[in-house]
């Protein structure tokens, strides 16, 4: 990825028609126009982003930012300014410039990019009796989600050199796709052979959304204290027909036909 050229990095780009009389600028003292004495000088090579190394003559122990800007190079505060003597960089009170050093400019750019990402909507599968045991059904297609996903680039020299995510912010929820598979009824041993159908109709009129005012839910009036007993959760009326028969089979399992002291003799 290439960054578009500033204003100030085009002024580097140009530091190879202006060396030479920066060069000459440097070794004048104010106010003369004699240059001082070669010895005064130390020979370095300014590198400039991805530009060819240019020699230049300089102040001995001069701060190398100062250096760079002596010769026309902006230095922000991003950018990256190394001391390379004798192949290795040097740090600290180092920096100020020696005979034979190379002086690098590496230009730094932070740039913002967002994007669009995708959520998966997943899929919810729901058992069921009134399917074929293995038979799927697919009663929701569902959706994906959307995720706006911000992203913090470092450019060296225009050239990418890291990438991280700043910032998530889901702007659409997903939806799971919801398929109802088939499976056989629940088996209680003793309790699958009597007629469930009649005690349902008995205590709530078929309807596994009653509610009896006393505390009672359900196809077969369960109160919560013995639902959960027999492995139920939250209310009766929450868990499907099928489950309601299955957990008052295990009541009957229990307890026989006491829980149910009207109805139960229909069973």
């Amino acid at each position: 990825m290439r960054a578009t050229t500033t204003p100030a990095q085009s002024a580097r780009r140009r530091i190879g028609a202006s060396t030479a009389v920066a060069a000459l600028a440097i070794g004048l003292v104010p106010g003369s126009a004699v240059a001082q004495p070669t010895s005064e000088r130390v020979d370095v090579r300014l590198k400039v982003a991805d530009q060819p190394p240019v020699a230049v003559a300089a102040v001995p122990h001069a701060w190398p930012g100062e250096l760079l800007e002596s010769h026309g190079v902006a230095v922000d505060g991003n950018d990256l300014v190394a001391v390379v003597r004798d192949g290795r960089h040097v740090s600290g009170a180092k920096k100020r410039v020696r005979e034979g050093d190379v002086v690098k400019l590496t230009e730094v750019e932070k740039v913002r990019k967002t994007k669009r990402e995708r959520v998966r909507r997943g899929t919810v599968e729901v058992a069921t009796t009134k399917l074929k045991p293995g038979k799927r059904k697919v009663v929701r297609e569902g959706r994906p989600g959307v995720r706006k996903v911000v992203k913090l680039k470092t450019l060296h020299n225009g050239e990418q050199v890291r990438s991280r995510v700043v910032k998530r912010t889901l702007v659409r929820e997903p939806r799971p796709r919801r398929v109802l598979v088939g499976r056989k009824p629940y088996s209680v041993p003793g309790a699958d052979g009597l007629n469930w159908g009649a005690l349902a109709n008995c205590e709530s009129g078929g309807n596994p959304n009653a509610v009896n005012p006393a505390g009672y839910y359900g196809l077969y009036q369960f109160d919560t204290g013995t639902w959960h007993s027999v492995g139920g959760s939250g209310l009766p009326t929450s868990a499907s027909a099928a489950e309601q028969t299955y957990r008052a089979k295990l009541l009957y399992q229990q307890r026989g036909r006491s829980p149910w002291p009207n109805c139960g003799r229909l069973l």
